[in-house]
């Protein structure tokens, strides 16, 4: 009988999964179940790698003296395919590797490149994938290298990976949470093209891939999400920068919070505005025509720092913020959308869509030749800031001590 509390969540979560009725309904001891894969190029075929779940490691041993057992385990196989090099890998494994439970996919710069079509039709057919787990691609780096570094905080890379994307792209803005189902219906559209997170190893990868790695208290190699990889169909173009990845992700609305530094007007130190919400609006009109979008973004926030000798009891301190934050916000969606219109030509905004939903018969019209449409497209950019509250106090430290 299962006693550890992992392990148990893990058996319900499958017997969820697995119910009574299903046609190809397996066991739990008959099954490895992987938590996040990866896909690397080799020569003219694939490398896959799946990181294998230990239920029992993860769930922890009962006593001391026990042997540590890693979280996850890996299978690494080469192929033609993903599903070539899967059905290898029982030559290794002992069990038939299960990816119902998925929640990374993890793609090699150097295939994402080169183009991902076959890895993404073949997953979007196999019935044993769900839809919901994470698109990423491996920056400078192969994905196989990604997965063998040892996490802290979570007991599994994979959770910690699938964590760190929520929270960073909730909480900070410049990653994009993209999940499978959206990523393919961004590849297949001819009004919108796809774009996803990056995540970097930094430090040393042999080092990550020692359980020493998470025994210091700065661990010696870590994941790390940078940049906004950019596509056209199944090919990647190149990166975004960070302001670039944030001011694309204000014209998604996907920005929950984030702060923004902005300069004081007399000289060059910051004020730190929270953004706590944002609302965009993107709409395409006619004009002389040719479609104009206008994209419309409205953020409220707070002022949590100050380095500025401004009396924050004024109106006009209040409203001058305000008009530097929509400025700055203002400037990172330009220089995005010039970034894609003038270096990849790529529409990973969706101007395409907002072209077809208003313009049905324009859109019949360009949308075989958008590519060279979109770069030639005039964006109007308006930004509303509002300032809701200030800090605790309306001066700042420097001015208290002085004062």
């Amino acid at each position: 009988m299962c006693t550890k509390r992992g392990y148990r969540a893990l058996v319900s979560v499958l017997c969820l999964t697995m119910a009574a009725g299903c046609w190809n309904r397996r066991e739990l001891n008959d099954l490895a179940i992987s938590v996040a894969i990866g896909v690397d190029k080799r020569g003219n075929q694939i490398l896959l790698t799946d990181q294998i779940v230990d239920p029992g490691a993860v769930a922890g041993k009962e006593g001391g003296g026990a042997t540590f057992r890693a979280p996850v385990s890996l299978f690494q196989e080469k192929g033609r395919g993903i599903q070539e090099a899967a059905r290898r890998m029982t030559i290794e494994s002992t069990r038939k590797i299960y990816v119902g439970q998925l929640q990374m996919l993890v793609i090699g710069e150097k295939l994402a490149k080169e183009g991902i079509g076959k890895l993404l039709d073949h997953i979007s057919r196999d019935h044993e994938y769900r839809s919901d787990f994470y698109v990423i691609i491996a920056r400078r780096a192969e994905a196989q290298d990604i997965l063998k570094v040892f996490t802290a905080l979570e007991k599994t890379p994979a959770t910690k990976m699938r964590a760190s994307l929520e929270v960073s792209s909730k909480a900070w803005g410049t990653s994009a949470a993209v999940k499978f189902d959206e990523f393919i219906s961004n590849v297949v559209s001819k009004g919108k093209e796809a774009a996803v997170t990056g995540i970097r190893l930094i430090g040393d990868p042999k080092i990550g891939n020692d359980k020493a790695n998470v025994e210091k208290i700065l661990s010696p190699a870590n994941l790390h999400y940078s940049g906004v990889a950019v596509f056209k169909k199944d090919k990647m173009l190149g990166w975004l920068n960070e302001d670039d990845s944030k001011g694309y992700n204000y014209t998604q609305g996907k920005i929950k919070s984030t702060v923004e530094l902005v300069s004081c007007p007399k000289n060059k130190n910051k004020i730190t505005v929270e953004i706590l919400r944002n609302k965009k609006t993107m709409k395409a009109v006619m004009e002389d025509g040719k479609p104009v979008i206008h994209i419309r973004i409205k953020t409220e926030g707070v002022i949590t720092d100050a380095q500025c000798r401004m009396d924050f009891t004024k109106p006009s301190s209040i409203t001058l913020v305000e008009r530097l934050t929509s400025s700055h916000i203002q400037n990172s969606v330009l220089s995005a959308v010039n970034t894609m219109q003038n270096k990849y030509k790529s529409d990973i905004f969706g101007f395409g869509e907002a072209v077809e939903r208003k313009y049905p018969q324009y859109w019949e019209k360009v949308k075989i030749d958008w590519d060279k449409v979109f770069p030639t497209i005039r964006v109007n950019i308006r930004v509303e800031s509002n300032i809701q509250k200030m800090f605790k106090t309306t001066k700042s430290l420097y001015e208290r001590m002085e004062g």
